[in-house]
């Protein structure tokens, strides 16, 4: 359990200090005194006490918890469609992940709170922070869900020309695959676009369309993809690696996750309906 005394508003660690030796290395220093090679070596292997092992495994595997603390403290994307779009649909190694973030003290962890449902403790938000600011470089690019409601605005303004948004800005260091609404071929769209800065004329270029009937259903679908911004580069990696079917067909698996399976007589109305978007609150109001 953890005994977190620090403030969850600054990123984990921010009580160490830098200290160089005499060869020129710059290392951090722990509270003990123990000199580490980064702050996040310090929350891997002291902090959680894991084995220093290759570099690959403890920045997939601190990427992996950055993209669990994320979706658990927006809470809005529930437990089986998380798992399928971060753990590729194990449902044990989801429900592993939560109870061993637990067990440490980075989600609420009194052993009252269901640990499939809880939010990220104090220390859980300052280990999110922490993270978030200190990911490789080569991840820089890589938009942790509020960066994209950022880059756009009001997902609500289905006015906005949101590909015209995307060709203005300045990509280099921005997002690599951003999903747009537009009107194309005579239909209200949803679009992916790429576009690469190292292009001697960087053009942005689609990957993936998806029409809709009218501009409420779309709006709502991107309401819906708004909300996921942070897996927009896995899917634009899946557009890329493996076709745009293959990210039709991961979307179409993660509504299916979304939904209450079937109880017989007296089920709800819409427990069984694909309804992208859709908010139960709304409903209920």
């Amino acid at each position: 359990m953890s005994d977190y005394r620090h403030s969850p508003e600054l990123p984990w660690g921010y009580w160490m200090r830098t200290a160089t030796s005499p060869g020129g290395v710059v290392t951090v220093v722990d509270e003990e005194g123990r000199s580490w090679l980064s702050i996040r070596d310090a929350f891997w292997s002291g902090r959680l006490r894991m084995c220093r092992g290759p570099g690959q495994v403890q920045e997939e595997q601190l990427e992996l918890m950055l993209a669990m603390l994320a979706s658990m403290h927006r809470g809005i994307v529930a437990l089986p469609e998380q798992t399928y779009s971060i753990f590729d649909g194990d449902h044990l190694y989801a429900r592993f992940w939560r109870y061993w973030m637990q067990a440490e003290g980075l989600v609420d962890n009194d052993f009252r709170n269901d640990p499939l449902t809880a939010k990220p403790s104090a220390e859980g938000i300052a280990v999110l922070r922490m993270l978030a600011a200190t990911r490789p470089i080569e991840l820089n690019a890589v938009p942790i869900g509020a960066a994209a409601v950022r880059f756009y605005g009001d997902p609500n303004l289905a006015g906005e020309s949101d590909r015209r948004a995307f060709e203005a800005a300045e990509i280099p260091g921005g997002l690599p695959f951003v999903f747009v609404r537009e009107r194309i071929f005579g239909s209200e769209s949803i679009s992916l676009l790429t576009r690469n800065p190292k292009d001697a004329i960087p053009m942005a270029r689609t990957i993936w369309h998806l029409p809709f009937p009218d501009a409420m259903l779309r709006d709502r679908a991107f309401r819906w993809m708004m909300d996921r911004s942070d897996r927009w580069t896995s899917w634009g990696k899946m557009v890329t690696e493996a076709g745009s079917s293959a990210l039709t067909q991961h979307l179409l698996v993660l509504q299916l996750a979304r939904q209450p399976e079937r109880q017989g007589p007296g089920t709800p109305r819409h427990a069984g309906h694909l309804t992208i978007g859709h908010d139960d609150r709304a409903e209920r109001s």
